[in-house]
């Protein structure tokens, strides 16, 4: 477990956050995302310290185990769980981005585990969160689909939203984040 993390991001960067397994990065991920209460020390955004509640509310966590994540009866329906109100023209625009728009009438759980966690990250893409944290999103993608993620999560960067990837694949956070940090 890591003790003294103290990192800085900010909008418009993709920030990378790596360690061996076992270290504690997905504990961090669901400590900025509210899902936990950290046991020490203090989670600001913009200077103010974030309680539990309002980091639920102004981040999106997308788990390394998406099932976690799927609560719908469909992909499209899975897509409107992200938003108060999902323009249904977005929906389709990301489910396509993201090779997803042929299964938006398919349950979320009669996906492959790729296809899944592509779901996920159109979830946060659509969610309109200041803060995206991925926990290993390439888990199951094959190379190309790796690809439309990272992409995807630079277009997010270039849209003034703090992105962090936790993973413990240094190959992968070197191609795409501004910066490291070692936990």
């Amino acid at each position: 477990m890591f003790r003294d993390a103290t990192f800085f991001s900010g909008y418009g960067e993709v920030l990378g956050i790596i360690g061996h397994n076992g270290s504690g990065k997905s504990t961090l991920a669901r400590c900025l995302c509210g899902l936990t209460k950290q046991s020490a020390g203090q989670i600001k955004l913009d200077g103010k310290i974030l309680s539990l509640k309002a980091r639920a509310k102004l981040n999106f966590l997308v788990m390394q185990d998406v099932n976690h994540l799927l609560f719908s009866d469909s992909v499209w329906n899975e897509c409107g769980l992200s938003a108060s109100y999902c323009d249904p023209e977005r929906i389709e625009s990301v489910l396509d981005a993201f090779d997803l728009l042929t299964f938006k009438d398919r349950h979320p759980m009669a996906l492959s585990c790729g296809q899944k966690q592509r779901l996920a990250v159109a979830r946060a893409v659509l969610s309109d969160k200041k803060t995206l944290i991925f926990d290993e999103p390439a888990s199951g993608l094959d190379y190309r689909h790796i690809l439309e993620v990272v992409s995807v999560v630079r277009s997010l960067a270039e849209e003034g939203k703090v992105v962090l990837i936790v993973s413990h694949d240094f190959e992968f956070l070197a191609h795409f984040c501004g910066k490291l940090h070692n936990i």
